[in-house]
């Protein structure tokens, strides 16, 4: 009975990857021409505004493709930290990513329309997500090390997993930053308080997570 658990257990975790990796093949095998300028809008905005101006059915399907490639990735992360074996908390962590997301998402877009700032809301909604896209892509082999390698190597994948982490949020910080108060000439007191709620708060969740 045990051993039967272990492996249900461990099925749970296989699909999962096994769904990251046919997200990663779909994007490498059909998309990966947006997806590329999707990634590369990381460390050079000319390609996220390249990304942005060839807005399409394409574009789209990277966006969800991406989406859920992120959201798989970090609910393995996630229930490592925790050590969720269940299917049913595993599904709640899933549940959970998302929602945070879409909550995410849906309080941009409430504030632009609230302060009629629609451009900026899908801005601040793009290089938001984009920085967790990226990590999201980033992280499958990690993942993979860290529920199927030969030996225990949990932790020093998970701090390097939070390290990735820290390093995308210090630039995502830079850029929504640089473009609130450059582009749109927000006052920084509403920019600060955005950043600390919905983009630092859940990476110290993370980070003690990891070390303690």
């Amino acid at each position: 009975m045990a051993l039967s658990k272990i492996f249900f257990n461990q099925d749970i975790f296989f699909a999962l990857l096994l769904v990251s990796f046919f997200l990663i093949a779909l994007l490498k095998g059909l998309y990966w021409k947006h997806a590329k300028l999707l990634f590369m809008g990381v460390f050079a905005q000319r390609y996220a505004n390249q990304f942005l101006r060839e807005e399409n059915a394409f574009t789209e399907r990277v966006n969800a493709i991406t989406f859920f490639l992120m959201s798989i990735n970090f609910t393995l992360i996630v229930s490592k930290i925790t050590e969720s074996v269940e299917l049913r908390t595993v599904g709640l962590i899933f549940i959970y990513v998302i929602v945070f997301f879409f909550f995410k998402i849906g309080l941009i877009k409430l504030l632009g329309f609230i302060l009629k700032t629609k451009d900026l809301s899908k801005l601040a909604v793009f290089f938001s997500m984009l920085f967790d896209r990226t990590l999201g892509f980033i992280l499958f082999p990690l993942v993979v090390l860290l529920y199927f390698f030969s030996f225990e190597v949990s932790t020093i994948v998970l701090v390097i997993s939070f390290v990735l982490f820290l390093i995308l949020i210090l630039m995502k910080l830079f850029w929504l930053w640089k473009i609130g108060t450059n582009s749109f000439g927000l006052p920084q007191f509403y920019i600060f308080l955005y950043l600390c709620t919905l983009e630092i708060f859940p990476l110290l969740i993370l980070g003690k997570g990891v070390f303690y």
